[in-house]
Parts: structure tokens; C-alpha cells; sequence
């Protein structure tokens, strides 16, 4: 207990030389990082939550460490006997910097005095072609075109037998041919009767021709361009058959990337 008592008070005297020896530290921690924090050349002693250091487990006598600056979350700092552990801090003097000081003097001065890297600049390697023979090359050519319009044009309509009129004619034929003679040779006068009135009736009336005007549609076919629309090439790469369309006739050979791509001219 004695040697406890003797330990905080060589603690409480060195207080005052350590809190302004800013220069006394351990390791260095990242902004955004709980943990010891090298405060090194800051040029002036950080906000502490306390204004003493704390010690949970003191050294030997006649050494006194230095001590170290860590920022903690709130309740490690309420309990610091529990997470010191974590820290391995438990037998050295600790000052808890504030969060404020943290952010606002520690985090602008570590990125200051250790800058980030740039990431690495990733260069894409350059794509490799290669030369392959054309097995085979076809001129294709666009299909024929119809050019339709419309014009208008007389017609002329001839009129249709006179249905009514073959009726009418049959009845009254076979009505005065039933009247002629006697016995079969009635019988025959009133067929011929209905024959040739029929036949009158229907001629009633026709042979009347209309002329009138319609709209006529009419079509021509048309031969394209005979140039061709594209040219079809086979080619074989890696064993693979693979086929291109063209705007120009290729060569002899063709260039294609590694995925057997033709390389746009």
C-alpha cells in the first residue's frame, strides 16, 4: 500500500513536466483510429479529459515511465481498470486527449505531416492482334425493290344478263306457247315458249356498257444498286470457324484480337 501511495505521488509531481512534454509518446495512430497517438512535433500539449494521469497497475520503484496519450471511447475511460488490458496500457500513465482536440487539431496535422498516397494508376496492358487468312469472302447484294402508285383510269363495265327479265320472259314464253296447238304438240310449243322468252327476257337491257373512272393501283420492280450492301467473311481462328460482315472487300488476311474480333479499320 505504501509503495502505491510513493508510486502516485512521483506520478502527481511528474505530471506537470509530461503533460508539457509533448515530445513523450508512443507509436502513431491513424484519424478515425481509438488508440495511442504519437502527438510528436504538434507544437503544443492536446485537451486531456483528466487532468491526471491514470495508473492501474504501478511499476517498480524508483522507475517512472513515460506517459502515453491514447483516445478511447467514453466509457473506456470511465473504466479503465476493465479495458486497459486492451490498450496494453495497464502499467503505464495515461492521458485521455479529448475527441474535439482529436478531430479538429490532431486529424488536420497527421494528414499534414503523413499524406495519403495517391492508389496506384492501373495501366491496361496493351491488346494483342493477330493475323489469320480469309477462307472465303461473298458479295452480298440488297434484294430488289417495288415501287407502287396509284393512277386513276377509265374502265369500261359491260352490264350483267337481266335476271328479272328471264323470268318474266320464261313466263310469258311458256304462257304463248301453251296456247299453240294441241296434245304433245302443246307441250313442246310452251318449252320452246319458256326457252325463247327466257332468253329475250334476259338480253332486256344489256349490252348497255358504262364507262367510269376507278383508282388503279400499279407496281414496278426495280433493280438496286448494283454494288454490294456488305461482303460475308469466313475466317478460321484458334479453330474456330467465325464469320464478319464487311463494308469494303478484306485482303487475303484479316486482323483480329485475341477473342477473334476483326480490328475495326
Amino acid at each position: 500500500m505504501k509503495r502505491f501511495l510513493c508510486m502516485l505521488a512521483v506520478a502527481a509531481i511528474a505530471t506537470p513536466a509530461f503533460a508539457q512534454d509533448v515530445g513523450v509518446s508512443v507509436s502513431v495512430g491513424q484519424p478515425g483510429f481509438y488508440g495511442r497517438i504519437d502527438i510528436g512535433n504538434l507544437g503544443r500539449p492536446p485537451a486531456l479529459l483528466y487532468a491526471q494521469p491514470i495508473v492501474v497497475t504501478p511499476g517498480p520503484v524508483g522507475v517512472v515511465r513515460p506517459p502515453i496519450y491514447l483516445r478511447v471511447p467514453p466509457g473506456h475511460a470511465r473504466h479503465w481498470r476493465q479495458y486497459c488490458a486492451r490498450y496494453n496500457a495497464c502499467g503505464q500513465p495515461v492521458y485521455f486527449v479529448q475527441d474535439s482536440w482529436y478531430n479538429d487539431v490532431y486529424v488536420p496535422y497527421y494528414r499534414r505531416t503523413y499524406p495519403v498516397a495517391p492508389p496506384p494508376v492501373h495501366v491496361a496492358p496493351e491488346p494483342r492482334f493477330y493475323t489469320v487468312p480469309v477462307s472465303s469472302v461473298h458479295a452480298v447484294v440488297g434484294p430488289p425493290e417495288q415501287r407502287c402508285w396509284v393512277e386513276r383510269q377509265q374502265v369500261v363495265e359491260r352490264s350483267d344478263a337481266n335476271v328479272p327479265g328471264a323470268i318474266a320472259g320464261a313466263v310469258i314464253g311458256g304462257l304463248l306457247g301453251h296456247q299453240v296447238g294441241g296434245g304433245r304438240g302443246r307441250d313442246v310449243a310452251t318449252v320452246g315458249g319458256v326457252v325463247a322468252g327466257a332468253a329475250i327476257g334476259a338480253n332486256v337491257g344489256r349490252g348497255s356498257d358504262q364507262v367510269v373512272t376507278r383508282d388503279v393501283q400499279r407496281c414496278r420492280t426495280l433493280q438496286r444498286d448494283p454494288h454490294p450492301a456488305y461482303w460475308d467473311v469466313m475466317y478460321r481462328f484458334r479453330g474456330q470457324v467465325h464469320r464478319a460482315q464487311f463494308s469494303a472487300p478484306p485482303g487475303r488476311t484479316i486482323v483480329v484480337d485475341e477473342y477473334g474480333v476483326p480490328r475495326q479499320q
